[in-house]
């Protein structure tokens, strides 16, 4: 488990009115410069009609993030921020109090240690928080301050999982149903409890895939697919099952289909998107998990490092031209283009996207999805944006020569383009936009930037350990000098692999003087490479062993997602 370091007791506040001891929440976000006057001032405006706090006006409108709220409000506490997503209670913890008192209080148990219990909350009353967990534990509270709609996801989903043995629920489901010759069971159950186990060990994808004497269920966590439980034959019908649901032609078995369905699983709504394909066994069905409550996250929340994150905001906060996110499907490409788009001033943007489909939602900027049938396309979408006055374009793909020539375009005429391209790497982006029909001038005009990206797996913080590195790790490295080296040993937290959560290997390209000369001039990649290298830029790989040497990740991770070098 990521265990919280321990701030001493809270700064417990006295009965006397917030405004009179201590500053307001807006003021705070005003003063860490996260927010400026104007913002607040729409935000009361909004407040008159909605009576919400001013601090829920902000989030809703996107111009702060729950983050933002709980770093400003924990540096004001003099607490320590954690981030929920990365922690796994302690049953002993959990098991001290109701689930009904978390919901009330908003506080999510940690663990034990002697005579502390630790606990994470989104609650700002802190003197009666102590109280409670006091009262109730008869242990000492030490209290971390995290994200309001994260801690409250956490509480149901532990809660829950606490009380129902969902592996156990499936195994008796499974034998069950696999008696059932007449097939007088629907699998309904079958496809919710699924759902629920991919939800628990956090899984992206479900696969089910058919094999000649079985059905095999394998889940995509962290990257990686892993087998986790097989169907007798005859419950190939749970097929048939997703794709009534995904709205699909189920007597369709020879061609590949595409489709989708939203589904409701421990109070959270998901869309899952659906896509077989034929295999002599039999259809293969993936059904993709997306969450829809998670919002766009700030760079550093996603990873990015400290000196990094500086240089991405000062590259997204140009006015015109083009900034591209490349790298492999399912590498944070789209993530990391709306951290981009998360930290404008959205209040005094006009921000239009076309998206195959919506993944984040925004709600102060302009959002549509491309619907082939009806003729929108991604660039038919652009060509219409640039009649509606935009600051921003955000276009999900570039993908044909189409799109891309008119996306060059927009970024000539004064517009900031932002989109994705399936490259290699940052220098694999321009003979790519060549081969699309983008001509060298254009695109020196134009390319502001490139970050190109991979995901690596995070060693996991319950069971990390230090080692010295052995001669073919040293020879992996390449001459940087590492000292200490980190791994997992494998523990229930992380299901024995070693690995919790995921975290970004990039390359960040800046566009300068030098190079959008060579580019104007056609000038090959690996001249563009010498520029670059002259002026301080660092690959991939250079990156990874910045993530290999401070323990966030391992040389077996990055040598699985990078290669051999």
């Amino acid at each position: 488990m990521n265990r919280p370091v321990n701030p001493g007791k809270p700064r417990l506040v006295s009965g006397a009115p917030a405004d009179t001891q201590r500053p307001r929440l807006g003021e705070l976000l005003r003063d860490r410069g996260l927010i400026h006057e104007d913002h607040i001032q729409y935000a009361l405006q909004e407040q008159k009609i909605t009576r919400e706090r001013i601090g829920e006006v902000l989030i809703r409108c996107g111009f702060v993030s729950q983050y933002d709220v709980a770093t400003v409000v924990a540096g004001q506490e003099g607490l320590e921020y954690l981030d929920v997503s990365r922690v796994v209670p302690e049953e002993e913890a959990l098991r001290l109090f109701s689930l009904d008192l978390c919901v009330i209080h908003d506080f999510l148990p940690l663990r034990v240690a002697g005579s502390e219990v630790h606990v994470v909350t989104a609650n700002t009353d802190l003197d009666q928080l102590h109280q409670v967990v006091a009262r109730h534990s008869g242990l000492e509270p030490v209290i971390a301050l995290g994200e309001t709609t994260r801690i409250k996801a956490a509480i149901q989903h532990f809660y829950y999982f606490l009380d129902n043995p969902v592996e156990e629920l499936l195994r008796r489901e499974i034998t069950d149903l696999s008696i059932d010759d007449d097939q007088l069971h629907t699998l309904d159950s079958l496809l919710t409890n699924m759902f629920r186990l991919a939800v628990k060990y956090r899984a992206t994808d479900i696969h089910i895939r058919p094999m000649p004497q079985s059905v095999n269920v394998a889940f995509r966590i962290d990257g990686i697919l892993r087998p986790m439980f097989s169907l007798v034959r005859s419950l190939t019908r749970i097929i048939s099952t997703i794709k009534i649901r995904a709205n699909m032609d189920i007597a369709e078995q020879r061609l590949p289909q595409d489709g989708g369905f939203s589904a409701r699983i421990l109070d959270n709504d998901y869309d899952v998107r659906v896509s077989t394909t034929v295999s002599p066994s039999g259809e293969n069905v993936v059904l993709r998990i997306l969450p829809r409550s998670i919002g766009p996250l700030l760079f550093e929340q996603l990873g990015f490092l400290e000196e990094d994150v500086a240089r991405l905001q000062e590259m997204f906060s140009h006015p015109h031209g083009m900034i591209l996110l490349t790298g492999p499907t399912g590498s944070g490409k789209t993530t990391t283009l709306f951290a981009g788009v998360r930290g404008q001033d959205l209040l005094g943007k006009n921000v239009l996207t076309v998206e195959n489909p919506i993944e984040y939602k925004l709600p102060l900027i302009r959002q549509t999805e491309v619907n082939e049938k009806a003729g929108y396309t991604f660039a038919s979408a652009i060509r219409h944006f640039l009649r509606h006055d935009p600051d921003i374009i955000l276009v999900g793909e570039i993908r044909d020569g189409e799109t891309a020539q008119t996306a060059i375009t927009a970024a000539e005429t004064g517009h900031l383009v932002l989109s994705t391209l399936h490259t290699n790497d940052a220098f694999g982006s321009i003979p790519r936009l060549h081969s699309l029909g983008v001509t060298s001038p254009m695109l020196a005009d134009s390319l502001v930037g490139v970050v190109s990206q991979r995901l690596l797996r995070r060693i996991c913080d319950n069971c990390k350990e230090s080692y010295h590195p052995d001669q073919a790790e040293l020879q992996f490295l390449r001459g940087h000098a590492v000292d200490t080296l980190w791994r997992g040993q494998g523990c229930d937290t992380c299901l024995g692999t070693g690995y919790f959560g995921r975290t970004p290997v990039y390359e960040i390209l800046r566009i300068n003087k030098e190079l959008t000369a060579a580019i104007a001039q056609g000038d090959r990649v690996e001249v563009l490479r010498d520029l670059a290298a002259q002026t301080g830029f660092e690959d991939m790989f250079a990156n990874a062993v910045k993530k290999i040497s401070t323990g966030i990740t391992s040389v077996s991770e990055v040598r699985r997602v990078l290669g051999a070098g």
